[in-house]
């Protein structure tokens, strides 16, 4: 009989150790489910959203990134291997998967003794079985909020490659702008050094070499204000590219921003592709069923979270008893009603927040799609119409001060109107490509004004009477 209950007793023992047992961290820290959620968002073909160590780049392959002008491709390949934020966003995803796994064990078993006066003594050894009994739904509760995890690591991944394009695009306009107020400067300085021979031999008047004077001043102040903003434009690029030291002086940008599209793109139901394809919308369906999951976690909870049952062994005088023991609290002073109540009202808040999330995904995407599209009518319309009149303005004004039919300084007010349309013209180009950096992370990211509150409470793995 005491064999018996001996291997009854180990059977219960290896059987609760071997449940409590079988969960661990993944070895890439859950990077792997997130690659697959950012590849369905984006595709496989760019290679900056490539996740794995192994295809992190050597020093030499960045070396080689930034011996040319750097790409946008480039710069956010750069930004996803160098910036430190990019790949701590990703510890979230670990994070969560050590809650899952912790999930799928059971707290430390507690063992007792007591030893009288007389010699007796007795021990007793218990298991957490309300532990037990919960785990299933404790693991899906946790199994929800990693699937949320995951989501919103995808979406940070998105948005920083998003992020990235955008400081591009910046940079390298100011850099454009930069360079055409050179260009005006150079030739404001020889307009300038024709009126001043011009009034040295008598044919224009001091106040008119003033006035020259006073101009190429103003264009000098300008130029300056601008390589101030390509400075600034210029090292927000390389603070989310990551460089610094010699890689971050060893930058250098094209001169041009890309060129327009020869059509822009259709979308005929672009809400439709908001709400089908935007991963906060996603995250925001996950937290639903997590909230779910804790809800019925918690009505249980009080019931079963502080259940212990295990092995107990007495000694006597004369013969040692082998028994079993039941431990568990009941549920009087608190039944979990007031528990119960905040998880209800926690799964109707998720409700709630994934309609808002919905219908701002909806708006967002509609309005991003109609800013890119305004954009890229404005940008064709500098390019097509207004540059190629500007210059047919230009080039009969040199005609007209080849014919001495206009002065210098009608040269100089035609300077300063081409230098302005091309700066607009160079600004618009820039606002299409800024709305199109918006209008792919409005279609797939998240809302920067929409964050969902992804944490999901759930009681304490012992019960809330847990003394050990």
């Amino acid at each position: 009989m005491k064999i018996a209950m001996q291997l009854t007793r180990l059977s219960f023992i290896s059987l609760v150790v071997s449940t409590a047992a079988c969960t661990s961290i993944p070895d890439d820290a859950g990077v792997g489910p997130v690659q697959e959620l950012v590849d369905a968002q984006i595709g496989t073909d760019n290679p900056a959203s490539r996740l794995e160590p192994e295809d992190a780049l050597t020093p030499e392959q960045v070396s080689s990134l930034l011996d040319a002008p750097l790409s946008v491709d480039g710069a956010e390949l750069l930004s996803m291997q160098l910036n430190p934020l990019a790949r701590s966003n990703l510890l979230r995803v670990g994070i969560a998967e050590a809650d899952y796994a912790q999930a799928g064990r059971l707290r430390n078993p507690g063992f007792t003794y007591e030893r009288s006066e007389e010699g007796e003594y007795g021990a007793s050894l218990l298991f957490d079985i309300g532990g037990l009994l919960l785990m299933p739904l404790r693991r899906e509760v946790e199994l929800r909020r990693l699937e949320a995890a995951r989501f919103d690591a995808a979406g940070e991944v998105i948005s920083h490659l998003a992020n990235t394009r955008v400081a591009w695009i910046r940079a390298v306009t100011e850099k454009q702008l930069t360079e055409l107020m050179e260009r005006s400067l150079e030739s404001t300085a020889t307009a300038n050094d024709m009126t001043r021979q011009m009034a040295a031999l008598g044919h224009s008047a001091a106040m008119e070499a003033a006035e020259s004077e006073i101009f190429l001043g103003e264009m000098r102040s300008a130029l300056t204000r601008q390589r101030l903003a390509e400075t600034a434009a210029r090292e927000a690029l390389i603070r989310q590219l990551g460089l610094w030291g010699d890689a971050a002086r060893k930058l250098t940008l094209p001169s041009r921003l890309p060129a327009l599209p020869a059509s822009p793109l259709d979308y005929p139901s672009v809400e439709g592709e908001a709400i089908e394809g935007r991963l906060d919308v996603q995250i925001a369906k996950a937290m639903i069923e997590a909230m779910a999951s804790n809800y019925s976690l918690t009505r249980r909870s009080p019931f079963l979270s502080s259940i212990e049952f295990g092995p107990v062994m007495e000694k006597g005088d004369d013969d040692t008893e082998y028994g079993y023991e039941l431990e568990f609290s009941i549920p009087i002073f608190d039944a979990g009603g007031i528990a119960n109540e905040k998880a209800r009202f926690l799964f109707e808040q998720s409700q709630d927040q994934a309609r808002a999330v919905a219908i701002s995904a909806a708006s967002e995407a509609r309005e991003a799609y109609q800013t890119y599209r305004s954009y890229w009518d404005i940008a064709r319309y500098y390019e097509n119409v207004m540059l190629p009149l500007r210059q047919q303005v230009s080039e009969e004004r040199i005609l007209h001060y080849n014919g001495m039919l206009i002065s210098v300084f009608d040269l100089l007010d035609d300077l300063r109107a081409a230098t302005d349309l091309e700066a607009s013209a160079i600004r618009a180009v820039r606002d299409f490509w800024l709305a199109d950096a918006r209008l792919q992370l409005a279609l797939t990211g998240s809302s920067p004004g929409m964050a969902m509150n992804t944490s999901v409470e759930m009681p304490a793995a012992g019960g809330a009477d847990a003394d050990h």
